[in-house]
């Protein structure tokens, strides 16, 4: 049984059902113990801003997407339209972030190799949703000539301080 299964069946109880009412007061306890760690523990609290901090990122990545052209909305007039819309610009994004962290792995085990702490620590805290750099309306004409991607000439002139 799947855990969405059993907490669908769960909510069917009446609220006054004793196992409804007993996996609910386990829930606020877990809950409550993992409150008690975030506000102990400031690696903890670190890494949920850093993980939130991820989320936005990636949901402002989606919005600079959906708006490309101008629009502020998905676009479509039927739900399959619209969920065609949204799956698009999902992998849209999704190749944002591929070809970003692509990127950012080469230019750490560049300068990893290199012993450069410094921009090595720089690269750590760079983000892969990151799209500024990327001009999503712009003119793009796709070919398929089987070549890849050459990094080491992409990053041919590259320094990081």
């Amino acid at each position: 049984m799947t855990q969405g299964t059993l907490i669908r069946k769960l909510c069917t109880y009446t609220a006054t059902n004793p196992t409804r009412r007993a996996i609910f007061e386990l829930d606020k306890i877990v809950r409550s113990i993992y409150t008690l760690r975030y506000l102990r523990d400031p690696q903890l609290e670190r890494n949920a801003h850093r993980s939130q901090n991820r989320i936005e990122s990636y949901h402002q990545l989606r919005a600079a997407i959906t708006q490309v052209g101008g629009k502020k909305e998905l676009t479509g007039r039927t739900d399959i339209e619209i969920e065609i819309s949204n799956q698009c610009a999902r992998l849209i994004a999704n190749v944002i972030i591929y070809y970003n962290s692509a990127i950012l792995s080469h230019l750490l085990t560049k300068c990893e190799a290199s012993g450069s702490d410094k921009a090595t620590a720089l690269i750590t805290r760079m983000s892969p949703a990151a799209w500024r750099h990327i001009l999503l309306n712009g003119l793009y004409t796709f070919q398929s000539i089987g070549k890849m991607i050459d990094l080491d000439a992409l990053m041919a002139g590259l320094e990081l301080g």
